[in-house]
């Protein structure tokens, strides 16, 4: 009924907590699997996974030699014996309801592609000016509702059906993170082909998962480098042209969101609890996607197709 894909590059240790949740909460009133995607680790992660496989018979291993997230997606899809997939990060932990809520909206089928909720978790301690909201993808909605157009499911906790991910080919493998490269955009772009096939994509906020927020990127510098990763994607990803006009427009839209911001925030840099560092993120974070944007569309160090 379902298959659990976790794709996973050198974080041994923190897929161990991974495990051990899902072990925790394993579902015992439907048939599962899971589907873990060595993705070239270099660490201890494949003796780990051999491990793990000997001690539970519903667990597979499978070695994608081809380096990045989207081909470890296909991977995990592709060796999938149910009709139904649940992508999990591997730096998460679920929540104990989990699966329960995941049964429900397969037996549902009201959606044949349902994002999760996934709220940060701390290893480290959290600098004061941090929030939370930075590493949440938590929205308005309290129960199972569409996304509108401009809304995507996050890919960390991501309940799709195997024939969705069949008739679109899977992930594009011109987007995504590669090893220790930074990129985005694959999830976006399925989501786009999704819907322009007449399909819909909903969010579920009790599906959800913990990601982990490591220390690097409790930092203002990760913070803004971040969105200007996802905005050198953001304009091919979600259909759009990506060339010099649409560039200059995201330029544009860049500048007049700065001025806009760096208005109405500095007002707050008078109040208490309120630091330097929410200030540069608060003005900065959303211009820098669309400068991404409007670099990638001037850019000609295209990244080669794979």
């Amino acid at each position: 009924m379902l298959s659990i894909v976790i794709c996973t590059f050198n974080r041994n240790d923190i897929l161990k907590i991974c495990l051990e949740t899902i072990v925790k909460y394993f579902p015992t009133n439907f048939t599962v699997e899971m589907i873990i995607v060595n993705n070239n680790s270099t660490d201890s992660t494949a003796q780990t996974l051999t491990d793990f496989a000997k001690t539970y018979s519903w667990c597979k291993v499978v070695n994608e030699p081809k380096q990045g997230l989207s081909h470890a997606r296909n991977a995990g899809f592709q060796s999938a014996s149910h009709s139904w997939i649940l992508y999990l990060d591997d730096d998460a932990k679920i929540d104990q309801n989990l699966f329960n809520r995941v049964h429900e909206n397969m037996k549902l089928q009201t959606y044949q592609c349902i994002g999760g909720m996934y709220l940060p978790w701390y290893m480290d301690e959290k600098p004061k000016w941090f929030r939370d909201k930075w590493a949440s993808n938590q929205l308005a909605y309290d129960k199972l509702h569409l996304l509108h157009m401009n809304q995507f499911a996050s890919g960390g906790i991501f309940l799709i059906h195997k024939n969705l991910l069949k008739k679109h080919k899977g992930f594009s493998t011109t987007y995504g993170m590669r090893g220790k490269h930074l990129g985005y955009g694959e999830e976006t772009d399925l989501q786009c082909r999704i819907r322009k096939s007449g399909q819909k994509v909903a969010y579920d906020p009790e599906m959800i998962i913990y990601h982990l927020v490591p220390p690097h990127k409790m930092t203002v510098s990760w913070q803004l480098k971040s969105s200007f990763k996802m905005g050198q994607t953001f304009l091919a990803s979600i259909g759009y042209p990506n060339n010099v006009i649409s560039g200059f427009l995201a330029l544009f839209i860049g500048f007049l969101q700065l001025l806009v911001f760096c208005m109405v925030c500095l007002p707050k840099l008078f109040k208490s609890e309120y630091f330097i560092q929410n200030y540069t993120v608060d003005t900065l974070q959303k211009p820098l996607k669309w400068f991404g944007a409007f670099w990638a569309s001037i850019s000609f160090r295209k990244r080669p197709l794979s």
